[in-house]
């Protein structure tokens, strides 16, 4: 055993102590980690938190009473910020995209069925699918934010949003919305 001004060391010990300024580094690399995670998870809440306010501006809100496409607008600035901090979520553009896309076409059709002179009901059971779709659009945001990303339920809630906008075109006579601009492909 030797003495030194830390305490008392066996010479036998199977934990050798790590010289004071090899401790610090180690705990200034720890302290380092810890604060670039730290700042990127505060990074991403503040992409989700963007996101979840454009949706949030949809909720309440009567396509009758101002355009709506600012707030679309909004939503695909948010969206895209979002989708480009997790370019790993292969499928979360589509969907949103998807959704933006439906929030449009429910709006129009939000407008075409409003009617001058319409009751407080007429006009609350014409923004019923509206609202709806923004209502449940929220609560699968919160879900991806508090659980990550799941790409199978991102593939079928894509599937959905389509399918409801096809519906909604089919049964107003409608033209289903362009997904490209022609002569334009995105870069790969």
């Amino acid at each position: 055993m030797e003495r030194s001004r830390r305490g008392v060391r066996c010479d036998h010990s199977l934990r050798p102590v790590a010289p004071r300024r090899d401790r610090r580094h180690g705990l200034s690399n720890k302290r380092s980690s810890q604060a670039l995670r730290a700042s990127r998870k505060a990074a991403a809440s503040a992409l989700w938190s963007g996101l979840q306010q454009a949706v949030q501006r949809f909720v309440g809100f009567d396509p009758t009473v101002e355009p709506v496409g600012d707030r679309l607008a909004n939503f695909r600035i948010a969206a895209i910020a979002l989708v480009d901090e997790f370019d790993d979520w292969a499928g979360l553009d589509k969907w949103l995209e998807a959704e933006r896309a439906l929030g449009a076409v429910l709006g129009r059709q939000v407008m075409q069925a409003a009617q001058p002179g319409d009751s407080v009901d007429q006009r609350l059971a014409n923004l019923d699918p509206y609202q709806r779709w923004a209502q449940v659009l929220s609560i699968n945001l919160r879900r991806f934010r508090a659980v990550g990303f799941d790409p199978v339920a991102a593939t079928e809630l894509q599937a959905n949003a389509e399918a409801q906008i096809k519906a909604i075109s089919e049964k107003h006579g409608w033209e289903l919305p362009s997904t490209s601009i022609p002569g334009v492909t995105p870069i790969e």
